[in-house]
């Protein structure tokens, strides 16, 4: 009894702390081509979440590709997506962005978060596939709920963030536009002064 119920705790444990060990966050310069690679297990459930947070373009290439050199996933200019799923194979697999358009090359930050699932998780015990009791079927449905819960937040993070840089640069831009225009109204005034004081003054060849 005790034993099962130690298995149990150590369960919810993993459940709970499993998230940070097999996930990865990552943000990067991009200004041209940078790829990833990722050493992944056969019939893993994976998520690759990825955004350019800021950039003159925030739209940016992005592929996968298995060890063959098959293209899992491939897109171009996108400025968000969440794709996922399921390894073909055991291997080193390839990730990589790029933001060259055109032959113009850009420069963007970009946010990349790769999400494995737990690898060969059948049970509590030895490994060996078993029956879920109740308590277990909870805490997995835990532990999938807090993987959702985080997702939501890296989205609302990613949308948070790019929200604050155009803030930022259109603040910058009105600062600079409203100097502008302060500027040439105290030359417009100056100019003023000087033409109505031309207006009312006599030369001493007039007199």
């Amino acid at each position: 009894m005790f034993l099962r119920l130690n298995a149990v705790i150590l369960a919810l444990c993993l459940c709970l702390f499993s998230t940070p060990v097999n996930g990865r966050h990552l943000q990067f310069l991009l200004s041209g081509f940078e790829c990833f690679y990722e050493d992944l297990m056969e019939n893993t459930d994976c998520s690759l979440e990825y955004a350019p947070i800021t950039g003159a373009d925030p739209r940016i290439d992005v592929f996968v590709q298995s060890p063959d050199g098959e293209y899992l996933y491939k897109e171009v200019k996108k400025d968000y997506d969440l794709h996922k799923f399921k390894v073909p194979k055991n291997g080193t697999y390839t990730i990589c962005f790029s933001n060259v358009f055109e032959f113009s090359i850009g420069e963007n930050l970009v946010y990349f978060d790769l999400i494995k699932d737990d690898e060969g998780y059948d049970g509590v015990g030895d490994g060996s596939p078993t029956a879920l009791t109740h308590f277990e079927k909870s805490f997995v449905t835990i532990h999938e709920n807090f993987n959702l819960i985080e997702r939501y937040q890296n989205y609302h993070r990613l949308r948070e963030a790019n929200g604050r840089v155009a803030a930022e640069y259109l603040s910058q831009r009105v600062q600079w536009w409203s100097a502008g225009q302060s500027f040439v109204i105290v030359m417009v005034g100056f100019v003023q002064v000087y033409v109505l004081r031309r207006f009312f003054t006599v030369a001493k060849e007039e007199l």
